[in-house]
């Protein structure tokens, strides 16, 4: 019986593995009614980072990139290759900011 616990153990543990490397959770800022919400998605990279955030949200506002600092543009374009699939800032932010602005 403790061989079956076992196998069951391991296989769970593979299938939390496998989705921490697929599967992304963003942080999504919103206005005081609404607060945080959280958006999971499929990464286009594999990544063993879970949780992932905007850098450049600022609450509510989007900085453009030019206005951010370097190491934010490179925070920014490792964001978009997980979260979008593109290493393009402006296609990132229009693809992030799109679905949103239906709501």
């Amino acid at each position: 019986m403790k061989i079956i616990g076992s196998k069951r153990g391991a296989i769970a543990i593979a299938v939390v593995a496998v989705a921490w490397a697929f599967v992304g959770v963003e942080r999504v800022p919103g206005d005081h009614e609404v607060g945080v919400s959280w958006e999971a998605f499929l990464k286009h990279r594999l990544s063993a980072r879970l949780v992932f955030e905007n850098p450049a949200r600022r609450g509510l506002e989007v900085v453009p990139f030019e206005a951010l600092s370097s190491a934010e543009q490179a925070s920014l374009i490792a964001f978009c290759r997980i979260r979008f699939g593109t290493v393009d800032p402006d296609q990132c932010q229009a693809i992030d900011i799109a679905p949103r602005s239906r709501i």
